[in-house]
């Protein structure tokens, strides 16, 4: 007995009654849709922001950086002596964020204090939105998605409350990241890189970060494919010509602003300068004993582990979350780009499957009671100064002119009152002598009045209960001429007895 065989062609050929195809299972009505999933945690996130935003008073760099804007838009040019200190007046400041101060000051022309809500909300949305479209483009939907948004939200929120022109770079990196990964099947999606530069160039100075991750992603596309494989490693371009070409052009875009090609070496120099990362808290290792800090760097740290272990790396996201995660040792600002690389990374994990229905009613009541709490909450009105801004004590000073010596931080906020300051928020503009000095006295390392003398200061204003405080108060020179919770006021006895005070 013979017993014949379909062949492959001829089962290929048979009918689709003989074998039927699978029905699809009818989709589950209560089921949202993967990108309803994910507008749902862009509204969450951006709900963080605005809590943030909402209960954010004004203090340190926003003040200069609100009045170089004004500044800028009144004399319809960029800065170049420095118009705001009295021990570097003779000095060129090279402004490296002018395209977003002059936004900042622009908004504020056009619609008053709103201007700091407005700048903070719509940057913080920008970045969360390119965040969200760069991790979609690497595979993430849904759920994932969400949880991207809401996590990148919360470890931003502080920084773009603060309106600066951080803020903004937190859009071009996530934006140039999502460029990278739509080169790798379309290289004409390189071509958007120059222009991104130039806007990158004029308003933040880590445009070196865009250009030094276009040089990781160039480098890797020429790596062995041999190394890669070895690494466990994906998503190489294949498109090394290409890369090499935007590279250059984008390296060539970054040198058009006001400051020229010199721009990108002054950037440099700030970015390794010790005397800034000595002084400058931002610029220091961060506090582990504080809990936020512990959950941003362990959220982006637990991501790379997984990563690790499944042996799938994407090159590029592993490499800037290495580098990040080192770089946030030794700087706590680099946190924030901890948080979008890390982001790209754990959009190419494996989902977990889909959600059951309990967990995404707990998850959409989550939602829904933080969106109502985060309208409820009460806030500040917007451009409140913090409250341990010294505003009483710069209205006492107000008539009385003369140089004032006061605390960093408040320096800031005596250049928007119009009084030159001795050092300030732009610690790049006073690196060497001028900020050794300041330091000097306001930690009492040297005998401050031999300082003090030589920049003709008349006024001091200072945190009570502090060394410098101490010693100003029993220094008969120098006399407390005005006393409240923030501040006491010390005068020189020369100066306050010569005003017939």
């Amino acid at each position: 007995m013979t017993v014949q065989t379909a062949s492959a062609a001829d089962v290929r050929g048979m009918d689709a009654t003989v074998l039927p195809r699978p029905t699809p299972a009818a989709p589950d009505p209560r089921r949202l849709p993967p990108g309803v999933i994910a507008l749902l945690g862009l509204a969450v996130g951006v709900a963080i922001l605005v809590v943030e935003v909402r209960s954010h008073r004004l203090s340190t760099d926003v003040f200069w950086q609100m009045a170089a804007g004004q500044w800028m838009v009144g004399h319809h040019a960029v800065v170049g002596l420095d118009p705001f200190s009295y021990t570097e007046s003779h000095r060129r400041w090279v402004a490296d964020e002018w395209g977003s101060e002059v936004v900042l000051a622009a908004l504020y022309k056009a619609f008053g204090a709103a201007a700091y809500s407005i700048v903070a909300i719509v940057t913080g949305t920008l970045s969360l939105a390119c965040t969200m479209l760069y991790a979609r483009a690497l595979g993430a939907r849904g759920g994932r998605l969400a949880a991207i948004a809401i996590l990148v939200a919360m470890g931003i929120a502080g920084f773009v409350a603060q309106d600066r022109g951080l803020s903004f770079s937190l859009i071009w990196l996530p934006l140039e990241l999502l460029i990278l990964t739509k080169a790798r099947t379309d290289a004409r999606w390189l071509w958007a890189l120059p222009a991104l530069c130039v806007v990158w160039v004029n308003t933040h100075g880590s445009i070196l970060l865009g250009l030094a991750v276009l040089g990781a992603e160039l480098a890797w596309s020429v790596a062995p494919p041999r190394l890669v494989d070895r690494l466990g490693g994906v998503g190489q371009s294949p498109r090394p010509r290409a890369l090499a070409a935007a590279a250059a052009a984008s390296a060539a875009a970054a040198c058009l602003s006001p400051y020229g090609p010199g721009l990108l070496a002054y950037d440099l120099r700030v970015a390794t300068n010790s005397q800034i990362g000595k002084y400058i808290q931002e610029w220091q290792p961060p506090n582990f004993h504080s809990v936020m800090i512990l959950l941003y760097f362990c959220v982006p740290l637990t991501v790379f582990v997984v990563a690790v272990r499944r042996r799938r790396l994407m090159v590029l996201e592993t490499t800037l979350t290495v580098a990040f995660l080192l770089g946030t040792l030794h700087s706590v600002r680099v946190i924030i780009y901890l948080m979008i690389a890390a982001a790209g990374l754990s959009a190419t994990l494996p989902a977990r499957g889909e959600w059951g229905s309990r967990a995404r009613r707990i998850a959409g009541a989550l939602g829904v009671a933080f969106g109502v709490i985060a309208i409820a909450l009460p806030g500040v009105p917007a451009g409140s100064v913090a409250r341990t801004t010294p505003v009483q004590a710069f209205n006492f000073l107000a008539s009385h002119p003369g140089r004032i010596f006061t605390d960093y931080t408040w320096s800031d906020y005596s250049i928007v009152r119009h009084r030159a300051t001795f050092a300030d928020g732009r610690t790049d503009l006073f690196t060497g002598p001028v900020l050794s000095d300041f330091f000097a006295v306001s930690d009492v390392t040297a005998n401050p009045d031999p300082i003090l003398s030589r920049y003709h200061v008349d006024y001091v204003v200072w945190a009570p209960r502090t060394p410098l405080a101490v010693y100003l108060a029993h220094d008969a020179r120098w006399v407390m001429v005005d006393r409240t919770a923030a501040a006491l006021v010390f005068a020189r006895q020369s100066v306050w007895g010569s005003t017939g005070q």
